[in-house]
């Protein structure tokens, strides 16, 4: 749903009263005037008018009521609602909108069922009471036509009526222990833009509990619109991203103003296409997401805050048993995506709503970045298993990064599931140029799990290494990143690999290798002698380079160092690697044409041989 779907804010306070004070005056009116002509039998004719003429009268003749039957029961205090329908009068709709009085919404509502339970009938006649234990509608289908008019942003046409000054007239106070809709479908049809667009929600169930509407209720801090507690159940639902190109699917959404929490349920988020259908959708080359979570909660909601601000102020957040993949291919010849501005923390404070989240729980997560390089056509893949940890202030509110700027998170996981990886971030939510820093230690591990990522993206095959520990910080932004690694190993032994035409698979550089190994590749760190090779950070970011990407580019830029190839020997090595190639090519191709010689001296050896044969046998000397 986009924020054009979206209903001005008075509507949406508004529509749900109006849609209850309906089913109360309905319910309540037919109770007064059963008993009040019940001697005499005339009570059907006469309740049918005097609810339309309650429904006229309270929606200023704009909607009116149908409904097919009216069972009650006096014995038991029950009653049943057949096919009723809400249906609004477009002449009169017509008028209001002439007199700049229409409201931006049209509602048209139709219930299979309504049944109440338990009534007192005999209070509500004689105080104005009227109590009842349960309310029960049966498959409602809502349709709301939502077309914005100028003059409800500049002219104050008063507030709305509350379900007291709707029901003071016939009631002093009415009770109701519990009321349930049921499958309920609700059709948005927004008309306030250029093009309709039209929104559907199927397989909806409400649950609202012990309602109490008299002069006092309103006052009610306790109280939720009336009401101890709304219960909000969706489910299956999906929905297509404004750009078509993600569906979002949730098995259920669960929200209650009791708990003041939602929980969201077998929730994905998964591209619509293939990468390469994506890619060509796109015409640009970009991240490709596919997310799933087994559970997302949000608890502590402070609901008066959401209702009046819009803005959504929540105690926690808690995300649990999911997987996230994430896929770049940058040998897509299209056009490059730039992603300054992009990072997470970025694109965190251009969502419309205005939210803070004191603390994100994550838990049981599994995370996997996979890459296609330009040169190889191989994709590598680096992951982080069993994922635990949390984030804090995730906000992008103004007010709250007025006191503190900073979101931070510690990330506890395991990296390409072997060795444990401790993470911590501290995102400026104010910089410009997306600041941030990132720290932390990976532990013991086989050196040769790297090949995943490092021969795929840097053509090195890791034949051995011993990794012993790992520490970095690191200050980045869009534009750059510095800082510093430790990297303790031993037995580092490496294979250097290239790309040859006409061939997938990696070819090896053996006599390269053997050179870099023995005169360039130092073997453990520390050194024999006890010194340590630091590892200096300082890595210009490309503009099309992701920020999962930038992080791992930013270590290797300071492992390179560590293992003895600075940059300075980067440049060195690279004169001698094209020299040694060159000389190699040479010498192979040499080989290669004494092969084909030996080959062509052979088959005329063998033609001679063959013709000398032949001769002897057709009895030719």
């Amino acid at each position: 749903m986009t924020q054009n779907d979206i209903p001005a804010k008075k509507t949406i306070r508004k529509w749900p009263i109006i849609v209850l004070a309906v089913f109360l005056l309905s319910g309540g009116a037919a109770w007064y005037f059963y008993n009040y002509y019940l001697a005499d039998n005339r009570w059907k004719p006469l309740l049918q008018a005097k609810l339309k003429e309650l429904v006229l009268k309270s929606t200023d003749s704009l909607y009116h009521i149908e409904y097919s039957d009216f069972d009650l029961n006096i014995t038991s205090g029950d009653a049943v609602l057949s096919d009723f329908k809400l249906v609004p009068d477009s002449v009169i709709y017509k008028k209001l909108v002439a007199l700049k009085k229409a409201p931006d919404n049209l509602f048209i509502l139709s219930v299979k069922k309504l049944s109440v339970k338990n009534v007192g009938a005999r209070k509500a006649y004689k105080e104005k009471i009227l109590n009842i234990s349960s309310i029960f509608i049966d498959n409602p289908d809502l349709t709301i036509i939502n077309q914005r008019y100028s003059f409800n942003d500049t002219v104050k046409v008063g507030q709305p009526k509350t379900p007291y000054q709707l029901i003071k007239n016939i009631f002093k106070q009415l009770r109701i222990d519990s009321i349930s809709l049921k499958d309920i479908s609700v059709n948005y049809i927004n008309k306030s833009n250029a093009i309709t667009k039209q929104t559907a929600l199927k397989h909806l169930d409400i649950n609202i509990s012990n309602v109490v509407i008299d002069s006092l209720s309103a006052l009610d801090s306790s109280r939720f619109y009336y009401t101890k507690g709304i219960e909000v159940i969706l489910h299956n639902y999906k929905i297509a991203t404004p750009d078509s190109l993600y569906k979002a699917e949730l098995g259920q959404i669960y929200f209650s103003t009791a708990k003041r929490g939602i929980v969201l349920d077998n929730v994905s988020f998964l591209p619509r296409y293939s990468r390469a259908g994506f890619y060509r959708k796109t015409g640009t080359s970009g991240d490709i997401f596919t997310l799933k979570f087994k559970k997302i909660a949000i608890n502590d909601i402070d609901l008066q805050r959401f209702l009046r601000d819009q803005k959504l102020y929540a105690g926690t957040m808690d995300i649990s048993n999911s997987s996230v993949q994430i896929y770049s291919n940058n040998a897509f010849n299209g056009k490059k995506s730039i992603k300054i501005g992009h990072d997470p923390q970025q694109s965190l404070q251009r969502v419309a709503l205005d939210m803070r989240l004191k603390r994100l729980n994550i838990a049981h997560t599994d995370i996997i970045y996979s890459e296609t390089d330009a040169t190889t056509l191989q994709t590598g893949i680096i992951t982080f298993n069993n994922t635990n940890g949390y984030f804090l202030n995730v906000t992008n509110d103004a007010d709250i990064k007025k006191i503190n700027p900073f979101m931070t998170a510690r990330i506890n996981t395991h990296f390409m599931n072997v060795a444990p990886l401790q993470v911590n971030f501290k995102f400026n939510l104010n910089a410009k140029n997306g600041a941030f820093n990132y720290s932390g230690t990976l532990g013991k591990f086989d050196g040769r799990i790297l090949d995943k990522l490092v021969k795929p993206l840097a053509m090195v095959h890791v034949r051995s290494a011993d990794v012993e520990r790992l520490t970095f910080n690191v200050d980045a932004n869009n534009y750059n990143g510095k800082g510093h690694l430790e990297f303790y190993y031993k037995n580092l032994n490496v294979e250097l690999l290239k790309k040859v035409d006409g061939k997938t698979e990696l070819q090896t550089q053996g006599l390269i290798s053997k050179l870099a190994n023995t005169l360039i590749l130092k073997s453990d760190n520390p050194d024999k002698k006890g010194n340590l090779r630091p590892g200096p950070i300082d890595l210009q970011r490309e503009p099309t380079v992701s920020f999962f990407s930038f992080l791992y580019k930013g270590l290797l830029d300071g492992l390179k160092p560590s293992v003895g190839f600075d940059k300075k020997t980067e440049g060195k090595v690279n004169k001698v690697v094209a020299k040694v190639s060159t000389l190699v090519d040479k010498f192979n191709q040499f080989k290669e044409n004494r092969r084909l010689k030996k080959e062509e001296r052979q088959k005329q050896r063998q033609a001679k041989k063959d013709a000398k044969a032949q001769n002897k046998e057709n009895g030719i000397n």
